[in-house]
């Protein structure tokens, strides 16, 4: 049982799907006396202000001023940006965490920044929908799904005991993990599906007539490719991000489509049922 709330004021920095569902569980269960945003666009916070996600929208210096909790959920480029920015006025003894899906960079430098004078743990709710923005987040987004937690040698427990807590209240489980190890595993299975329902969305629409192609796309298609309607400017972020481990992922894609040509070309149905087989029963294992 834990004592509530956990944090005095908390400041989510990215009020959009994942920020705005964080803000939610926040305030909505009481872990929190007093929940701001800092954000982009105007438009974004004012729907999160008139939604009640969050209690007040604050310029980026005035949130960490405050907060005992700070959340980082901007694009994962501007991650370290927004921390080195704010890393004066955060208080002393401050916890800060981040909900960006890729880890091993900005583990080192928040940690680095943090220098002793707040304390940064890297964590990655493994959830989401293709859709973005406050008016997209809720508050039950997290149920029944996985946290990766990145600790360091270097992270001392009481934040990180404290940081698990309040992540479990939503119906999350805890995993901790290494971060370099937290974007292999990423890159496998978030990652490089991304990657490929956009470039086979992209293949599709450079098709003569790929527009009116769309009109006989089942559910094959649309099962296949909507991640492909996730925010652009994210994933090209993760994309880069996660630069060595996308860029084999994308070679180990390639060699498994090139096997499937080969034998095609080859008329060679024994080899074709052998890899599909494979993938079959591997999906098969595949937790519903």
């Amino acid at each position: 049982m834990i004592e509530k709330p956990l944090f005095n004021n908390a400041a989510i920095f990215g009020v959009g799907l994942i920020g705005g569902s964080i803000a939610r569980v926040l305030k909505n269960r009481g872990l929190a006396k007093r929940v701001v945003g800092v954000g982009r666009t105007q438009t974004n916070l004012k729907a999160a202000l008139d939604l009640g996600i969050i209690d007040a929208a604050l310029s980026a210096s005035e949130a960490a001023k405050e907060a005992d909790f700070i959340v980082l959920c901007s694009p994962v480029l501007s991650i370290i940006p927004t921390l080195e920015a704010i890393a004066p006025h955060i208080k002393k003894g401050a916890l800060v965490t981040d909900g960006g899906s890729t880890k091993k960079d900005i583990v080192e430098q928040g940690e680095r920044i943090a220098a002793g004078h707040f304390v940064f743990i890297g964590s990655h709710p493994v959830a989401g929908t293709e859709k973005s923005g406050a008016v997209s987040s809720f508050e039950t987004l997290f149920d029944n799904h996985v946290c990766i937690i990145t600790p360091t040698p270097h992270t001392p427990v009481e934040p990180l005991e404290k940081l698990t807590a309040f992540l479990r209240t939503p119906g999350m489980r805890t995993v901790h993990m290494d971060p370099a190890r937290h974007d292999t595993v990423m890159g496998a299975v978030s990652h490089l599906p991304h990657l490929v329902a956009y470039a086979l969305v992209s293949t599709v629409s450079q098709l003569d007539e790929g527009e009116k192609l769309l009109d006989f796309a089942a559910g094959g298609f649309k099962d296949t490719t909507r991640i492909a309607s996730s925010p652009p400017d994210m994933w090209a972020d993760i994309a880069l991000a996660n630069k060595s481990e996308m860029l084999k992922m994308s070679a180990a894609v390639r060699e498994n489509l090139a096997a499937i040509e080969s034998a095609i070309q080859s008329g060679d149905r024994e080899a074709l049922m052998r890899m599909f087989q494979r993938a079959n029963e591997f999906r098969g294992r595949l937790k519903a």
